[in-house]
């Protein structure tokens, strides 16, 4: 009996330490579970808005009520906008901004603000979310300050409120903004305002702070072309009685005509073209490799341009190729009509400052969408000319630096097999018509051909003779 009530006591000695042990791992991964939730996810505050009236506190007091909680940075920048909307009453009814900026430690943190006074008298922060964070000073937060402060917001909302009827208004801030007309925009003069610096503003103002938009005033340049840019602040009637009134304040903006905004537009097609020269943008059967595409050569989080090592300016419709930082070839629109182009190539030897005609018509008087433009070496090149519906497309070869070009003829009769897809669309040999641009790999040239532009599976068509023949070589997905 004795060694009976022994074994218990051993037995349960053992399930109190098993007990134990399973405790502890429990807690133990507990405690890992909230701790990497935490560093896996942003933190998250809850901050009482205590700033509410915006006709009292403007932007500045929920910035206060914020700063005091978690301390924000000295300088600010915003990832989007900062948006505010608010009663005829001047209480905010809601808030959504993301901004970034360095602590006092100089590390970057963001804070993503949400606020719904329906749902809640607090705001909720979420701190280090992910953002782009480049710090573009187009994105400050500061002019909005000298924005409003040259705004007579109240007068402003009560001539609103009994025009309109409206309960419900706001205010959305993105930083420095591009406008091509001047509608429902209105020019605020601030003379000492940190934003552009040796701009001649109108000195008569209205009621609102806003210069006088007369026929020699900024504003009226638009008429003409071209855009104004400028830290913008818009007001809103909002809600469900929104009434569409829209006014938007523009601080000291700078005027840039349509001529220097073309040739602005031009530079970048070149200079992105120029950050592709080279790179090799394709797979082993002939499709466009997203991750080499112009300007980005794999490694970046964000990629840029379009998989092809050329850039089209579409402002108007000419594409960019360039070889190397100082060769470079464009199709240069000439005419266009009924959304085809009748293009020239053009030949640059100094990097885009200057460029000479190379070819006047080298689509042999065909007309269309340019497919694309690519040189191997001084010589050898090839363009692509797309029919203005995208069902059909020609390839164009030139060996001796786009003096003349020849047409590039495939033996379809050649192929033996098509795409799985062909059966289930029904398409035959003769469905196949658009060739994509041809892709150099280990010494060869690769055509594919598709049914349209913006399919995937097609024949395949190599060259090991720099162009002069072709020969099927089977099919690609």
């Amino acid at each position: 009996m004795k060694q009976e009530n022994t074994r218990k006591k051993y037995q349960l000695k053992n399930w109190l330490k098993a007990g134990m042990i399973l405790l502890l791992v429990c807690l133990g991964g507990l405690y890992f579970f909230k701790t990497s939730e935490r560093f896996q996810k942003s933190d998250e505050v809850k901050i009482t808005l205590k700033h509410d009236n915006f006709f009292d506190d403007s932007v500045a007091g929920i910035l206060e009520d914020l700063d005091n909680e978690i301390g924000l940075p000295k300088k600010i920048y915003l990832v989007n906008h900062f948006n505010v909307t608010f009663y005829a009453t001047g209480e905010i009814a809601a808030i959504d901004t993301f901004f970034y900026g360095e602590d006092e430690n100089g590390e970057t943190r963001t804070y993503l603000v949400d606020y719904n006074r329906k749902k809640s008298s607090k705001m909720t922060v979420y701190i280090n979310n992910y953002a782009k964070t480049d710090y573009e000073e187009d994105m400050r937060l500061t002019p909005l300050f000298e924005l409003l402060g040259n705004i007579k917001v109240k007068e402003r909302v009560d001539s609103w409120a009994e025009e309109t009827k409206s309960h419900t208004f706001g205010i959305s801030y993105s930083g420095k903004r591009a406008f091509s007309s001047a509608d429902s925009l209105q020019v605020i003069n601030a003379e000492n305002a940190d934003i552009d610096e040796n701009e001649d503003i109108d000195e008569n103002e209205d009621i609102d702070g806003n210069a006088d938009t007369n026929e020699n005033s900024i504003l009226s340049q638009l008429e003409y072309g071209g855009e104004v840019t400028g830290f913008a602040v818009t007001f809103s009637t909002g809600g469900e009685e929104n009434t569409g009134e829209i006014i938007t304040y523009i601080i000291n903006p700078k005027y840039t005509s349509a001529a220097v905004l073309a040739q602005q537009n031009r530079q970048e097609q070149i200079d992105e073209a120029k950050n592709g020269a080279g790179n090799d943008t394709t797979d082993n059967n002939g499709n466009a490799d997203t991750n080499a595409v112009a300007g980005n050569d794999g490694n970046d989080e964000e990629e840029s341009g379009n998989g092809t090592p050329w850039t089209e300016n579409r402002e108007d419709g000419s594409v960019y190729f360039f070889l190397d930082s100082n060769t470079g070839y464009r199709l240069l629109v000439a005419d266009a009509a009924a959304g085809s182009r009748f293009y020239e190539l053009e030949m640059t030897k100094d990097g885009g400052q200057s460029w000479n005609q190379q070819n006047a018509d080298p689509f042999d008087g065909n007309i269309g969408v340019a497919e694309g433009i690519e040189f191997y070496n001084e010589n050898l090149g090839v363009i692509g000319l797309a029919g203005a519906s995208g069902d059909y497309s020609t390839l164009y070869l030139t060996q001796d630096g786009g003096k003349t070009f020849s047409m590039i003829e495939l033996s379809m009769d050649e192929v033996t097999e098509l795409p799985d897809t062909a059966a289930e669309y029904g398409f035959s040999i003769s469905d196949y018509d658009y060739c994509k641009m041809p892709q150099q790999k280990d010494g060869k040239l690769i055509i594919k051909v598709i049914s349209a532009m913006g399919e995937n599976d097609g024949i395949l068509f190599e060259s090991i003779d720099s162009g002069n023949t072709w020969n099927y070589s089977g099919i690609s997905y």
